[in-house]
């Protein structure tokens, strides 16, 4: 019994690994394994539910990651807001080397 423990948790193991270094050539490294993981996951769920039942939880799923992407966004666009500014001293004439866009401009739009 503990062989075929041992030989599932070695497979998960191995399929966690490939999973992995598949995602790693893809831009979003997170929705990719994200991906290539549900995949077999939805495969389980329609052989052990129905099709009705896993397009449902998976919708749910869904709704739930963008529920939480979304709070946890406006969060730090609060945050970002209502920072005060440190004040940095200039030289006269310099101008700014920070290219990186604020999150501010983000509220406005």
């Amino acid at each position: 019994m503990s062989g075929g423990i041992g030989a599932a948790v070695l497979l998960l193991v191995l399929f966690l690994l490939v999973v992995l270094a598949v995602a790693s050539f893809f831009r979003h490294m997170l929705a990719a394994s994200l991906v290539l993981l549900a995949i077999p996951v939805v495969v389980l769920l329609h052989a052990r539910v129905g099709t009705l039942y896993s397009a449902f939880a998976i919708a749910a799923v869904a709704i739930f990651v963008a529920l939480i992407q979304t709070v946890t966004g406006s969060l730090k666009l609060l945050r970002d807001a209502s920072a005060v500014p440190r004040s940095r001293p200039n030289a006269v004439g310099a101008r700014r080397t920070s290219t990186r866009r604020s999150n501010r401009s983000r509220i406005a739009a």
